[in-house]
């Protein structure tokens, strides 16, 4: 399957012919898994543009100037000395291998890499009774099922209340954060890099035992400092290059920086905003599970965090809990600290992207190119692109460029070229359009708006996609008439969603905290990074 697939084979010459449905591509992470060739090194680039040499009949033999290609996105002439290394569509280039792996006799690791799965645990007294068994139950079963499926993951466990701790688990021993650093993160920061010493990841694998004595001995006390269990697990995984951090709570986080509660310095949705960041600059993916009790927790403040990381959230209750955990637990990270840059000819530009977080569309809009977190199989990038002009050449070519860290922490770019006609026909760009591309942007983009706290907007967008389409349905083909009623059925479900969405967030009560508002911030960020295949089932493999 190729990494980048395209709303139609053929692309638009003027901005007249997409005014009404967008032409977008999409960058599939999926295709990471893929085994292709690897090379050590990386691939002849233009000095301008960074744009790589792709194929052979690029090089030009020439005795006054010598051996050399023609960028095809900025014009630049660039010189080719030494072997020619081409950036097949086909080819992993290795930047940089990952740390030599040496057998070790203990089962502790001060520095994660590959897979790991770090659990921030709330025991504050709001957790007693269903909550925390769930969690316990959860937890003994993710424990189970990766000692069965990866027990290589290295594990670490943080509990919370009105204390935060870090739990070893191969001695039991608490590794406490000192209450008096709660005031401010860099307090945290310097008073968790004390600790370093004494904190461990340890292999799931021959540990299953004493990680589950450890879970179930878990107990529910005291308050909720949620800000300060979170800027612990930052620290963490940024000296133990931890790939994913689990946030489980049902309460809203009051005590110590963070606190969503009364009069703070540094307001809640800032402070998890730019821990968001910093987990993303980490290379760490960060989830969020809230617990379902009735009560809000503010869930599109903590949202920010996965948001910006690529992470997922979940809402739901004591007795769901096991299925998110499962997933979270099961799913694997393709790549960490994942850049993406997105190269075009003169005279082609983004208008606008989705599948990512909000700060980092604004930066692909401007630059077309930026940092992105971490992906997953599922993950799906869009660009939405357009002619700034009229075209005069017959051809577009449009290259992605993917530098990602692999789960044995080796450095590799992945990349794929793609060359479009241009054309002044509508028909040729109706001729091969898959609208369910386009469809699937609009999802993502509504998701964004409605996360952003304009459900109307996205649901205004939907409609105007919806109708945009039924005007190109009687002059398609048959197959696009059938891709564009799969559009339209699936559009119409996600457009129910959001109404529904805001009836029960309008029935709640004004600027407090609610359940109803909890579980619509949930899915419109699961909205905002839907993919095709949620979209539209196993019919996205069959293409």
């Amino acid at each position: 399957m190729p990494m980048l697939r395209t709303s139609s084979e053929a692309f638009p010459a003027s901005r007249d012919m997409i005014s009404e449905i967008p032409y977008v591509l999409r960058v599939e992470f999926r295709d990471l898994a893929r085994d292709v060739t690897k090379i050590t090194g990386i691939p002849i680039t233009c000095h301008k543009c960074n744009g790589f040499l792709m194929s052979a009949d690029q090089i030009v033999e020439d005795r006054k100037v010598g051996k050399h290609f023609v960028c095809p996105f900025c014009g630049t002439l660039n010189m080719i000395a030494g072997e020619v290394v081409l950036a097949g569509s086909d080819t992993d280039f290795i930047i940089k291998p990952g740390p030599d792996k040496t057998e070790t006799t203990t089962t502790a690791a001060t520095t994660a890499g590959g897979r790991s799965f770090l659990a921030v645990i709330d025991v504050s007294g709001s957790m007693a009774g269903a909550n925390l068994a769930a969690v316990k139950r959860s937890l003994t079963t993710s424990v189970e099922s990766l000692a069965a499926n990866s027990p290589d993951t290295l594990f670490g466990l943080i509990e919370f209340e009105s204390s935060v701790l870090f739990r070893n688990m191969e001695t039991g021993e608490a590794v406490q954060l000192p209450r008096e650093s709660f005031a401010s993160f860099e307090t945290i920061t310097e008073a968790a890099r004390r600790l370093m010493d004494r904190i461990k990841l340890i292999k799931v694998g021959g540990n299953a035992g004493p990680l589950k004595r450890h879970i179930n001995a878990l107990r529910e006390q005291g308050g909720t400092a949620l800000g300060p269990a979170v800027a612990m697990a930052c620290v963490i995984a940024k000296h133990r290059g931890v790939g994913r951090v689990v946030l489980l709570t049902d309460g809203l986080a009051n005590e110590g920086i963070g606190a969503l509660e009364g009069y703070q310095v540094t307001p809640g949705n800032k402070y998890y905003e730019d821990l968001g960041r910093l987990f993303k600059d980490n290379g760490t993916a960060i989830d969020v599970v809230g617990i379902a009790t009735g009560a809000g927790m503010e869930l599109k403040t903590l949202g920010l965090m996965p948001e910006a990381t690529g992470g997922q959230m979940y809402y739901v209750t004591p007795n769901e809990l096991d299925k998110s955990l499962s997933e979270l637990a099961g799913a694997s990270l393709l790549g960490r600290d994942v850049q993406v840059r997105l190269l075009t000819p003169s005279g082609v530009k983004v208008k606008d992207a989705s599948g990512v977080s909000r700060a980092v569309v604004d930066e692909l809009r401007t630059k077309s190119e930026s940092r992105i977190g971490v992906v997953g199989e599922n993950h799906e990038l869009y660009f939405e692109v357009e002619p700034e002009s009229t075209l005069k050449a017959k051809e577009v070519p449009i290259q992605v460029q993917v530098e990602y860290t692999d789960q044995d922490g080796s450095r590799r770019m992945r990349t794929f070229t793609k060359k479009l006609q241009v054309t002044s026909d509508e028909k040729e760009l109706v001729k091969t359009m898959d609208p369910t591309i386009g469809a699937t942007f609009v999802v993502q983009k509504a998701g964004e708006e409605a996360l952003g706290g304009g459900r109307a907007a996205g649901m205004s967008r939907i409609a105007s996609y919806r109708a945009a389409m039924k005007k190109k349905a009687k002059a398609a083909p048959a197959p696009v008439q059938a891709k564009l009623q799969r559009a339209d059925d699936a559009l119409a479900t996600e457009e129910e969603n959001m109404e529904r969405q805001e009836a029960a967030v309008g029935r709640a009560r004004a600027g407090a905290p609610s359940a109803a508002a909890d579980q619509a911030v949930t899915e419109n960020l699961a909205q905002m990074r839907k993919a095709s295949k949620a979209l539209f089932g196993d019919e996205e493999d069959e293409k």
